[in-house]
């Protein structure tokens, strides 16, 4: 810790920086914990006065201690450290030139598994009295909320303010602060109304990837920073995932990191298609083959495989279903704060097993790490549907398509919100959701099954036979019994005529 921050700019450094720098292996709370020990040690061990702490910062104090002449040799000859973090930066200062100083550790901490670093620069307030830290505390705001993330790393704010004043372009501020994106913003007030436009742009080249306007009322001060923040936080989290993916698709399959194949994967699981979920599998696959423990690639397989039976492209589910719920099993060990992969773990056990109370758990962890995270909420809505809380199903779906009103699973959502309509006997506003979704992703030949139902119980038989042609075309020699042993189980424990209702349109007992 001292040698870290004898290195640093100002002799200080972010606490969570210290704790995920020194303790890569461990979880946030007990990397922190882990902080404040070795903190309390150091001060037994120093004079007064040479650490100083506070809940923001590690800082060392210039006029308590003084430097000694570095000897020959490498820098830290001789120390180890258990942490990938540390390593990395004890590496790059080891390599590193007089002439040319190593990056900075904030990024390489992030970088260790491929992850993308992000900073949030500070926003421009158009208009106001100057000293006024209206903006700087949004942008304080939305910093804490994107740190949740865990999808990519985001320089600590003070870094990101240190170039405040440097009028450095683009390119040059990524450069300085070693990041591959950046956030900029503008901040307008007219009496009780702020005007916030926030960007997200490409650190190479400056090319805007996303942008968007909010419109609130100054109420209460602190609820419109929460409110600003978990909108930029929900929807700059598809916006980076999106070129991310379209970076990591530049490269040949064999020359991606497990990082980039799980990034790879996505596009392929999300379209709810037969052909889709087999590339998906093949890729996080290949994923495993990198990195053999990679927790984010083993439960987006986990959900990947719970997605074969559920959707009815298994030759054999109950297989299907024991693996996907062991691998979750696996999974769990490896996956420690990672919100995204909370989420598809929580997502596997609910297609697969009538537990929703472990799917649950998965899925209300994910969502106090990061409460902005859509698919989150998208999986909590159904999970609510399983277990008939409908209201606060549709509550849960609105805040999905709130957060990511863009968002690729937007299909699904409206598919969540036909399900809990069936749930109450809605049948035509089920079947326009359905159809919406439908109208979203017309490759989720899946649907075509509740369509067939809603219909029928409609006394819409011409539609629901229609709707069966449909599903036949993709599903050839589809039976009661394959949808029995394939779709999750606590569907039918919320709507004991489903069968009824399918026999009815025309499917085949078997």
């Amino acid at each position: 810790m001292l040698a870290y921050l004898s290195r640093q700019p100002g002799l200080r450094a972010e606490r969570g920086l210290l704790a995920d720098l020194l303790w890569t292996d461990r979880g946030e709370d007990q990397a922190r914990a882990s902080l404040r020990q070795e903190l309390s040690v150091l001060r037994r061990h120093l004079p007064d006065g040479v650490i100083v702490a506070d809940r923001q910062m590690v800082r060392l104090e210039p006029d308590s201690f003084r430097f000694r002449s570095p000897t020959p040799g490498e820098f830290l000859e001789g120390f180890d450290l258990a942490s990938e973090g540390f390593e990395d930066w004890l590496r790059l200062m080891r390599a590193a030139s007089p002439e040319k100083p190593a990056p900075s550790a904030t990024v390489r901490a992030g970088r260790r598994i491929g992850l993308p670093c992000l900073a949030i620069l500070p926003f421009d307030e158009l208009g106001s009295a100057e000293g006024d830290m209206f903006a700087d505390g949004v942008v304080e705001e939305i910093t804490a909320a994107l740190s949740r993330v865990h999808e990519f790393h985001v320089i600590a704010r003070q870094s990101a303010f240190a170039v405040r004043d440097a009028r450095l372009d683009v390119p040059a501020v990524s450069e300085r602060l070693g990041t591959d994106y950046l956030i900029e913003g503008t901040v307008q007030r007219a009496q009780d109304r702020v005007r916030i436009n926030v960007q997200l742009v490409r650190g190479t080249d400056g090319r805007l990837l996303w942008s968007q306007r909010f419109d609130d009322r100054l109420d209460d001060l602190f609820d419109l920073q929460d409110r600003i923040a978990a909108a930029v936080a929900g929807q700059i989290s598809p916006s980076l995932r999106t070129a991310e993916i379209a970076r990591a698709e530049t490269k040949a399959p064999a020359d991606r990191s497990a990082y980039e194949l799980v990034l790879s994967a996505m596009p392929h699981f999300w379209t709810h298609s037969r052909a889709g979920n087999a590339r998906a599998l093949e890729l996080l696959d290949l994923a495993l083959e990198e990195q053999e423990s990679f927790g984010p690639a083993l439960a987006y397989k986990a959900w990947v495989l719970a997605q074969q039976p559920s959707y009815m492209w298994s030759d054999d589910p109950l297989a299907d279903r024991a693996a996907a719920l062991e691998l979750t099993r696996v999974a769990a060990a490896h996956v420690a704060d990672h919100a995204p992969s909370l989420v598809a773990l929580g997502a596997a056990v609910s297609l697969v097993s009538p537990d929703l109370d472990l799917a649950n758990s998965f899925i209300d962890r994910a969502l106090a790490i990061d409460p902005n995270n859509a698919w989150g909420w998208l999986r909590r809505g159904w999970n609510r549907n399983y277990s008939g809380q409908i209201e606060e199903a549709r509550a849960c779906f609105d805040r999905a398509e709130a957060l990511s009103p863009l968002d690729p699973f937007l299909f699904n959502i409206e598919f969540g919100r036909g399900g809990a309509r069936l749930n109450e006997n809605r049948y035509e506003e089920a079947l326009a959701h359905f159809r919406r979704g439908m109208t979203l992703s017309p490759s989720a030949d899946w649907a075509w099954r509740t369509i067939a139902v809603l219909n029928t119980r409609l006394g819409r038989p011409d539609a629901a036979a229609e709707a069966l042609r449909k599903l036949y075309a993709a599903y050839p020699g589809l039976t009661i019994r394959k949808v029995a042993a394939s779709i999750p189980p606590t569907i039918i424990e919320n709507q004991p005529d489903y069968y009824a209702a399918l026999r009815t349109a025309g499917v085949p007992e078997g």
